[in-house]
């Protein structure tokens, strides 16, 4: 059974699963849901339905050998498990809480390439997608965060937050993964 990404409005945490998405690069579908009431994004992988973000993006961080993340159960997935909470929460909890993370972020980032300090993950997708978010809800600025901003900044060079922006934007999107289309919710009913 293929993967499906049920995904709602424009500017949602379904931006990073994307991404992630892109970036395993195993084959997936996108319908886009404008529904009031019905919880997006949900994503239909192997017969499961998996109903939130966090639950989604550690499913991707399963995958493909462990591309984007690291088997269940060891001290790297819990501390990534632990960096996808902080993303979440910590740019949602108002700007001081905010600014903590924005702070937290940056020293991290001052030394280390990826936010996992090993490689690109999951959490890499999380990032630009809250960082993104914040920008337009709150009018973050990072230029008072330069590690944070330089590592943002890359990340919005990638072909697939390229691709992600385009598919939110309805506009013609290239992938550089295993895109398979975008159906409508008629053509493809969601699953029990």
């Amino acid at each position: 059974m293929e993967t499906i990404l049920y995904h709602g409005a424009p500017q949602g945490c379904a931006f990073g699963v994307i991404v992630a998405l892109e970036w395993l690069c195993r084959p997936y579908r996108l319908v886009q849901v404008d529904l009031p009431g019905l919880p997006v994004p949900v994503m239909q992988a192997g017969g499961k339905m998996l109903r939130d973000c966090r639950s989604i993006l550690r499913h991707i961080g399963q995958q493909k050998r462990y591309l984007l993340g690291y088997r269940a159960g060891t001290a790297q997935a819990r501390k990534l498990d632990t960096l996808l909470d902080y993303l979440h929460e910590g740019f949602d909890g108002g700007p001081a809480r905010m600014a903590l993370s924005c702070s937290a972020l940056d020293e991290v980032l001052s030394s280390q390439e990826w936010i996992d300090g090993c490689k690109r993950t999951v959490a890499d997708a999380a990032l630009v997608a809250v960082v993104r978010w914040a920008q337009r809800e709150t009018g973050l600025d990072l230029a008072a965060y330069p590690a944070l901003q330089r590592h943002v900044t890359e990340l919005h060079a990638d072909p697939a937050v390229f691709f992600a922006d385009a598919i939110e934007a309805q506009r013609p999107a290239v992938s550089s993964g295993r895109y398979l289309g975008s159906t409508s919710l008629d053509e493809l009913p969601l699953a029990a």
